[in-house]
């Protein structure tokens, strides 16, 4: 099992082609995707996979940039084969990761994940 102190963000490494790092990022269990990048980092991914219509919460429509990558949470040993998109300016995890583990948020304090 793997806690983070760091409540509700959680440590996660990303990889697109030759690109990889680590990046904190805040666990989001309304979002239905993978990992959400900000469109900053799209530079660095080089050319999106393809472009996608996303809804944002407001009920706007936006288009999105999409990459092939893989996400891994330190400590865990698992690589997910996963859609990341460049949108926005901050990192969220969502339920295409969390909903591989068992996921608890530990009264507001942490959160422990383990497989």
């Amino acid at each position: 099992m793997l806690t983070s102190e760091d409540y509700p963000y959680l440590e996660v490494q990303f990889a697109v082609r030759g690109y990889k790092t680590q990046v904190r990022a805040y666990l989001d269990t309304e979002f239905d995707g993978y990992l959400i990048v900000p469109l900053s980092l799209a530079t660095n991914l080089g050319r999106e996979d393809y472009a996608t219509q996303w809804e944002l919460g407001d009920g706007s429509l936006i288009e999105a940039k999409e990459y092939f990558g893989t996400i891994e949470i330190p400590g865990l040993g698992t690589s997910l084969s996963a859609r990341i998109t460049s949108l926005g300016n901050e990192f969220l995890i969502g339920r295409g990761v969390i909903d591989r583990f068992r996921v608890v948020f530990n009264h507001g304090q942490r959160i422990e994940i383990e497989q």
